[in-house]
């Protein structure tokens, strides 16, 4: 009986001690996140792969997402109206979604997203020099009459070239996701 006791009390000695934290520790912040395929990036317009969307997913929002059944639910869009006959995308804006905290922003504050940060991230999308993978996701867009605009803060419009009416569910891609202007 005796010896079995001195594992018991080697190993309480060890749990006990092993779980103490340093104050070294305690200054990190640490985000652990479980891809054993690793994620080469996290910025939306690169989210070409599994790894990359779960990931980015978990990040950024855009104006629809998809719901369990895959059907377009609201996300950052509130409301939308589909007008012309299909070729005008009028999206209102929520008011109560913000960026997180950052030094970019003045006094290191998120501030709300706008329209503005749309047409900011679609310009980006769509930028050469960026060379995004999913710039094909915007290629219904009439980029000559208009392509996409914030009518104000809080409205988005996009005009297609034609109708094409799985453009909305592919508007919830993570390639569509917003990033600050």
């Amino acid at each position: 009986m005796h010896s079995r006791a001195i594992p018991f009390y080697f190993l309480a000695f060890l749990l006990l001690f092993s779980c103490s934290s340093s104050s070294e520790q305690q200054d990190k912040q640490v985000f652990r996140y479980n891809e054993s395929d690793g994620i080469t990036s996290l910025d939306p317009v690169f989210t070409r792969n599994l790894e990359n969307m779960w990931a980015v997913n978990q990040l950024f929002d855009g104006l629809v997402e998809l719901d369990s059944a895959m059907n377009v639910i609201p996300s950052i869009a509130k409301s939308w109206q589909i007008l012309d006959s299909g070729l005008t995308y009028k999206f209102t804006l929520r008011d109560d979604v913000y960026f997180h905290d950052h030094e970019i922003f003045p006094d290191g504050l998120g501030r709300k997203v706008t329209a503005q940060d749309f047409v900011y991230s679609f310009n980006r999308l769509l930028d050469p020099e960026i060379a995004s993978p999913g710039s094909w996701v915007l290629k219904q867009i009439d980029l000559v009459n208009g392509g996409f605009e914030a009518l104000n803060d809080s409205t988005f419009k996009i005009i297609l070239k034609e109708p094409f009416a799985p453009f909305i569910g592919m508007l919830s891609m993570q390639y569509c996701t917003v990033v600050p202007h």
